[in-house]
């Protein structure tokens, strides 16, 4: 610490106008534009700086830089990220927004673990991260975490840009994009593919991986104050599953396609009114089948085709200096087609309509009061409603306090509601059953009561932020067996966690950024027969310094304690640290910008992955960047 505090008084001092840079505002908690210490909740913002020269690949990485964020993946192709509770594999109980528009699949297993890979960082603004559950603005599925991923204005995008990434483990990257106006007209076009060997080839895993995506967008003016946003793309996932060996689960390649469009206008009515429409869609193709060795022509398969279509119009007021409101209405419509696993070729379909609300009072110059409800009418479950009420008191300038109280649910997926998995074969017995719902679970809840603080000290140029909560999980989601092979989807127990988490920041000078953020946790299952067990001791932290020449370098160290991704014994993971570095250079190349950077993965070596047995070796890899 003291090298890096006479490192610092070497580098350019901090001036008055650093010294009072107000706290970033943030959208994704409460739907309005809010300073951090108005907020009603713990948020980790990370912008389109710290992306860029943090040591990392995909989205899914970025979020070991959040405190109570577990990464893993039942192998490499399939990674996927979880808040305080490693409760799925699939990222099923955490909201994804890009843009707004949620990548949330409703289908088969469900979640946003594919839909985080059709995001290129390239294209990234700033993420919001939402550290606890906000079913109060977004409704069901934003249980554990909403992280919302703001793309960049076309506007703001260079005309032309390359980056090529070459590694060990099969490491291929290449991003090509172009931005341009036509007629007032913005526009920017990203080509991208990824790929990668997956963890350690060792018990037969099969985990290559593949990506390639085409996004375009458009932003303009229609006419005074009237904004208009339009984006389009598509992302073709290559992904290996299965296992050499293992006939119920046959080495083959998933292929999973998502094909979206998403609108967006805003219209000042006046300087205390606006209007916001949005519409949305997407397509899910997903190809995943194999044939069943022991008996031909028996094919497993998990394939078939996710629709949604989402509406919605939501108005924002200020109504005083001291009151602002938001609310709007929204219809949205899902339905999958799958005959392998509904055992039918008609669409199964659910859809909601919901109207929203979130009201910001300043009761007092230092009390501020935000209070929201979300009420959703679901065609299969019925009408549910989830409110929010969270008190911040400014106990002294830059210092807040939050007390508050939420409560959640998360839907069950169109599969927990009609799957109908069978199996027929020419000879006895003839058809195996092993999936069939009753229809009867119903939405998980969970209730949250939370202290927070907020302490910015400007003059040192750091942030703290604490949060404390009691997180309450009722009707958890499991599988029972309903005789032979058949198993049901049911609501039954749950879990109490108790966690402690903050997140410091500290900017020595212009040139050093320093985050540090810890996690306790204490787990409490109540009547339910899955104990997954989250980590009781996260660590978090990442270092950038800006050097002189051009020369940048990063350390990010994050380190957790004993925990399962699956039944705790022999798939618990013992406790381990990853250090993850990254050098780079950037120079002029005449009006062109140029960068080189190498990157170090798990600097110490292989390390275990979700299983003991899923090791990820130590990853090397060079990037090379041209935008002008």
């Amino acid at each position: 610490m003291l090298a890096l505090t006479a490192a610092a008084q070497a580098e350019a001092p901090l001036t008055e106008a650093d010294y009072y840079a107000p706290l970033p505002q943030v959208l994704t908690v409460t739907r309005l534009a809010q300073p951090l210490d108005d907020v009603p909740g713990a948020v980790t913002v990370i912008d389109r700086d710290t992306i860029r020269r943090t040591p990392v690949r995909d989205v899914t990485d970025l979020l070991r830089l959040v405190p109570g964020y577990m990464v893993g993946g039942f192998n490499g192709a399939n990674v996927t990220a979880a808040y305080h509770m490693p409760l799925d594999e699939y990222g099923q109980r955490n909201l994804v927004l890009v843009d707004g528009r949620s990548i949330y699949s409703s289908g088969y297993l469900g979640g946003t673990m594919r839909g985080l890979m059709t995001v290129t960082l390239d294209d990234i603004e700033r993420i919001e991260i939402l550290r606890g559950t906000n079913s109060a603005a977004y409704g069901a599925n934003a249980l554990f975490g909403v992280i919302n991923i703001v793309t960049r204005h076309a506007a703001d995008v260079e005309r032309r840009r390359v980056a090529v990434t070459l590694g060990n483990d099969g490491i291929r990257d290449v991003t090509a994009g172009l931005a341009w106006e036509d007629a007032g007209t913005f526009h920017r076009l990203t080509a991208h593919r990824r790929g990668d060997e997956g963890y350690r080839p060792t018990g037969g895993i099969n985990d290559d991986r593949r990506i390639a995506q085409l996004h375009w967008r458009a932003d303009g003016n229609a006419g005074p104050g009237l904004e208009w946003s339009w984006r389009a793309g598509v992302s073709d996932l290559a992904l290996g599953v299965g296992y050499v060996g293992n006939p119920g689960d046959a080495p083959r390649t998933l292929r999973y396609r998502n094909t979206c469009a998403h609108g967006v206008a805003r219209q000042e009515l006046s300087a205390h009114d606006s209007l916001q429409w949005s519409l949305a869609w997407d397509r899910i193709d997903i190809e995943d089948r194999f044939d069943y060795a022991p008996i031909r022509p028996v094919t497993v398969d998990f394939g078939g085709r996710e629709d949604r279509i989402a509406l919605e119009v939501q108005h924002q007021r200020q109504w005083s200096d001291t009151w602002r409101t938001v609310g709007g209405i929204g219809w949205s419509d899902d339905r999958a087609r799958s005959r392998p696993l509904f055992d039918t070729d008609a669409a199964v379909s659910v859809q909601r309509w919901r109207l929203f609300g979130t009201a910001e009072w300043a009761l007092a110059p230092d009390w501020l009061l935000n209070a929201g409800l979300y009420a959703s009418h679901h065609s299969r479950l019925g009408t549910s409603a989830w409110p929010r009420l969270m008190v911040n008191h400014q106990v002294a300038e830059h210092h807040t306090l939050r007390l508050g109280v939420t409560r959640a649910e998360r839907d069950p997926s169109l599969f927990d509601l009609s799957a109908n998995v069978r199996y027929r074969f020419p000879t006895p017995p003839y058809e195996i059953a092993t999936f069939v719902s009753s229809g009867t679970v119903g939405p998980e809840r969970l209730d949250v009561q939370e202290v927070g603080y907020l302490g910015h000290w400007p003059e040192r140029q750091l942030t703290l932020d604490v949060r404390l909560a009691r997180e309450r999980l009722r009707d958890y989601i499991e599988t029972v067996s309903r005789g032979g092979q058949r198993r049901d989807f049911v609501n039954r127990g749950g879990f109490v966690l108790r966690a402690l988490e903050y997140q410091l920041r500290w900017n020595p000078s212009r040139e050093t950024q320093v985050w540090l953020g810890q996690v306790w946790t204490d787990t409490e299952w109540i009547d339910a027969d899955y104990l997954r067990q989250p980590p009781k001791r996260m660590l978090t932290s990442g270092w950038w310094q800006r050097l002189p020449q051009g020369w940048d370098a990063s350390v990010v160290l994050t380190a957790q304690s004993r925990m399962s991704w699956r039944r705790p014994g022999v798939n618990s993971l013992p406790g381990r640290g990853r250090v993850d570095v990254r050098l780079a250079r950037t120079w002029r190349l005449g009006d062109a910008e140029s960068e080189l950077a190498f990157t170090v993965q798990s600097l110490g070596g292989a390390q275990s992955a979700f299983l003991p047995e899923r090791v990820l070796d130590r990853r090397v890899f060079l990037t090379w960047r041209l935008s002008q």
